[in-house]
């Protein structure tokens, strides 16, 4: 199923929206969401085997040199 999968990093929410699209690729439905304690204003959203990748773009705080940054990854859907 996750090839036919549409996965929308939705930012300020700290979710991923996750639509199964027609043989197509045209329309979609949405079949869920993903959320993790650890997003932090995820920004975009790579995949890879059985996993997701996102980024954390922390515009929640000041960027400064000493600013940390990671990237969280869960399951797909």
């Amino acid at each position: 199923m996750a090839a036919s999968c549409l996965y929308a990093v939705q930012q300020q929410q700290n979710a991923i929206d996750v639509f199964r699209l027609n043989d197509a690729g045209t329309k979609g439905t949405a079949i869920a969401r993903i959320t993790d304690p650890r997003f932090r204003i995820p920004t975009t959203v790579a995949a890879w085997g059985e996993r997701l990748y996102l980024p954390n773009a922390r515009f929640d705080v000041e960027p400064t040199p000493r600013t940390e940054y990671d990237a969280v990854t869960v399951r797909r859907v």
